[in-house]
């Protein structure tokens, strides 16, 4: 019932929206290379760090406008064909909102980086179809089952070391964290966006040393 509610066919390593979600940040700066009047100044605007936070910030919040629409227009959907009780009786709710959202603002963001770095909307979505093909197949062989299992636990152990005592609204957020970062499509896409926002970085200070 989650692909359903996502829109994510078994037959596709990515779902509709995360490619249009990276579409739309590739788009950010693809277009002002395609279109240099749109940046008189290519070789210094584009690289400028407070237009690059505008574009991530925008791209974001169309990302999680394109999510929040999904879920909305699938939910009616599975609400009409299997009746309400199929989308109710999911018990991992949260986990399954924060996680899709978090897909979509990091296939946003990692749109971005990759048209910034590469200069081209193609080699941004690129990108972020690697992100499924090349990466998360790399993530699910390093990535240790025993460490998972450690983590069992975990918020109860971290209130009874803490000095203080906290609300117990944090435990269900450190249960949301704890199940979507063993995941393989969320800690590639984590280090996608390390290694955009590296090669990133390199580039700039590459741009201003020109």
């Amino acid at each position: 019932m989650s692909r359903v509610l996502t829109g994510w066919p078994r037959q596709l390593p990515f779902p509709p929206a995360a490619l249009g979600a990276g579409l739309i940040g590739a788009l950010a700066f693809g277009q002002e290379f395609r279109y240099p009047a749109l940046a008189p100044e290519r070789g210094s605007v584009p690289r400028r760090l407070g237009l690059l936070l505008a574009k991530l910030l925008v791209s974001g919040a169309a990302a999680l406008a394109l999510g929040g629409c999904v879920l909305a227009v699938d939910e009616t959907a599975a609400c009409t064909l299997f009746g309400p009780d199929a989308v109710t009786g999911i018990a991992e709710r949260p986990v399954l909102t924060a996680g899709w959202l978090g897909l979509l603002v990091g296939c946003a963001w990692a749109g971005v980086l990759a048209a910034g770095v590469f200069r081209s909307t193609a080699m941004g979505l690129a990108a972020v179809l690697a992100v499924p093909v090349l990466v998360v197949p790399l993530v699910r062989h390093v990535v240790a089952e025993p460490a998972a299992r450690s983590l069992a636990g975990l918020p109860a152990r971290l209130r009874s070391s803490a000095p203080v005592q906290w609300p117990s609204g944090i435990d269900q957020g450190v249960l949301v964290v704890m199940r979507l970062a063993p995941q393989p499509v969320g800690s590639a896409l984590t280090l996608s966006l390390a290694a955009l926002v590296c090669a990133y970085t390199l580039t700039m200070r590459s741009s201003r040393m020109r």
